[in-house]
């Protein structure tokens, strides 16, 4: 599979979840913006930016790039996001289905590389492991966006 289809697969997996909590969920159209998905959370909408991690072979370790790619027939751009673009990324284990959730400002705060760890062999927690299926932090920006209504 290349990257594309794999990107496909990990944003139906973030719609089919989101879904199934009943949130409704929304998809731009083309891929200029800087979020792939936008969820609709208790009437508020969370802009999400979804990524596939792949498997780092010699590690063992889960990997994606937080950085931006934008690729034409012969060149390949990376470039950091922003704060303003979007408000969480949304990163997709797809062989053990896993979620790790970002705020935005986690995410951009990598600069390259996020390494997700899922060994149970390793003795001290990574960076990354409060993040492991934190859905509950979307939940909490719908309930601070509702509060401040």
């Amino acid at each position: 599979m290349d990257t594309k289809q794999k990107g496909d697969i990990a944003e139906h997996a973030v719609a089919l979840y989101s879904l199934k909590q009943g949130w409704s969920v929304l998809q731009p159209i083309g891929d200029r913006l800087p979020y792939d998905l936008v969820l609709d959370v208790e009437g508020t909408l969370i802009r999400v930016q979804v990524k596939s991690a792949w498997r780092h072979a010699k590690s063992g370790n889960y990997v994606v790039d937080s950085r931006r790619t934008k690729t034409n027939r012969r060149v390949m751009k990376r470039s950091v996001y922003q704060k303003e673009d979007f408000d969480f990324a949304i990163v997709f284990l797809e062989d053990s289905e896993i979620f790790y959730i970002f705020p935005v400002e986690v995410f951009i705060g990598y600069k390259s590389e996020i390494h997700m760890v899922e060994s149970s062999k390793r003795q001290r927690k990574p960076v990354s492991a409060p993040y492991r299926n934190a859905w509950a932090l979307i939940l909490q920006r719908a309930a601070r966006n509702e509060n401040r209504a």
